[in-house]
């Protein structure tokens, strides 16, 4: 018998045992699916855990979105099967500086691994019921292969697109394009799909329609020119300091002297300007930025302490019960809310929250800092 023959054979006699084996254990075949089958599910319901501690308050409970200001519907079919997981991971880590978005990755100060984003990116694709659109081929999207006209795209963009999003890609109340994080983690067929197809059950229409390929990668190319001179730097998280070291140093603003009395709004809120009139008057009570410590790296009232609503249970007993303990946040009330909440249960009665957030306060030109040398985006 000829050797290549006898290696036939052999193959041949392989594959039939195999075979025979497989069909006496069926669950042979299956045992590696059921086991990832498994470790998705688990890292699904970590994602779900976090996602309910962390995002929900924004994003809601189901993913819907804004029940605070921006905050997208992340459950949106539309959205879930064009977005890719690392640009989802990015967004998570390393939020959108600028706007309510926190940077929650522990590099940058907030209480995410990579591991914890991860998780909630396993969580959020149990909401997708629609496949996944491949992307990846440029060619497939009408991608020209010059490129687009970024000075026709914007006069299309001002045309369709400004009244959302603002004529430079923020100052509107739809996502703000001129975001670095954006620009630097959404690919050019991710955004040229989103123009074409939109997002249903949004305000962002389909303009398939009506704008055509070469329109669309001219306002894509637009787009791509949003905060170019922009020298963005992201932050980095700090050492943490001991808590009742950092309350007992510099929690107290103006301590020793007369101590403010607020008048609250539903026994909840304090106006900016009322905290401000007690600020400038140098009178004695504590401001807390209920933020991720990543937020109050970037920018937060001058005076205030970083006690992230996560860690305000650590908090309870270090904090004075005899003067005003003021929160806030940029929702303006989902994280300082959620602050307020933990202090009352504690039996803090003179707690409020900032009711306009920070936001209004920088507006109204009230006195803030930054820990980080930084330019943040424009509006």
């Amino acid at each position: 018998m000829k050797k290549p023959y006898l290696r036939f054979m052999i193959t041949g006699i392989l594959i039939s045992a195999a075979l025979i084996y497989f069909e006496a254990d069926p669950g042979f075949l299956y045992a590696d699916q059921a086991t990832v089958k498994t470790r998705q599910l688990n890292l699904a319901e970590k994602g779900s855990d976090l996602y309910g501690k962390y995002c929900s308050m924004c994003h809601g409970a189901n993913g819907k979105g804004y029940l605070a200001d921006e905050a997208s519907a992340l459950s949106n079919q539309d959205f879930l099967k064009s977005a890719s997981d690392d640009y989802i991971i990015q967004g998570i880590l390393r939020g959108r500086p600028g706007t309510p978005m926190s940077a929650w990755g522990k590099e940058q100060g907030g209480i995410l691994t990579i591991e914890d984003a991860q998780a909630i990116l396993s969580f959020f694709r149990t909401w997708q019921k629609e496949p996944s659109v491949d992307l990846s081929n440029a060619a497939a999207n009408g991608k020209a292969e010059n490129g687009g006209n970024a000075e026709n795209g914007a006069k299309l963009f001002e045309q369709w697109c400004a009244a959302c999003h603002g004529k430079y890609g923020a100052g509107g109340k739809a996502i703000k394009l001129n975001n670095p994080i954006f620009l630097e983690t959404a690919s050019d067929n991710f955004i040229r799909y989103t123009i074409e197809n939109g997002r249903r059950n949004t305000a962002m229409s389909a303009y398939k329609n009506i704008l055509s390929a070469t329109d669309t990668n001219d306002v894509v190319a637009y787009i791509r020119t949003l905060n170019a001179d922009n020298s963005f730097k992201e932050t980095v998280a700090v050492d943490n300091e001991e808590l009742s070291k950092v309350i007992r140093e510099r929690g107290v603003l103006n301590p020793g002297n007369p101590p403010a009395d607020f008048s609250v709004i539903d026994n909840r809120f304090v106006a900016a300007d009322d905290v401000y009139a007690a600020y400038k008057a140098e009178q004695s009570f504590i401001i807390i930025d209920a933020r991720p410590t990543s937020d109050y790296l970037r920018s937060h009232i001058t005076g205030a302490i970083s006690i992230p609503f996560y860690d305000i249970k650590n908090a309870v007993g270090l904090l004075p019960k005899d003067i005003w303990l003021i929160t806030y946040c940029v929702c303006p009330h989902a994280l300082s809310g959620r602050a307020a909440n933990q202090l009352k249960a504690a039996d803090y009665d003179k707690v409020a929250i900032l009711n306009e957030g920070f936001v209004f306060w920088q507006k109204k030109g009230y006195p803030s800092e930054s820990s980080i040398n930084s330019q943040l985006p424009k509006d």
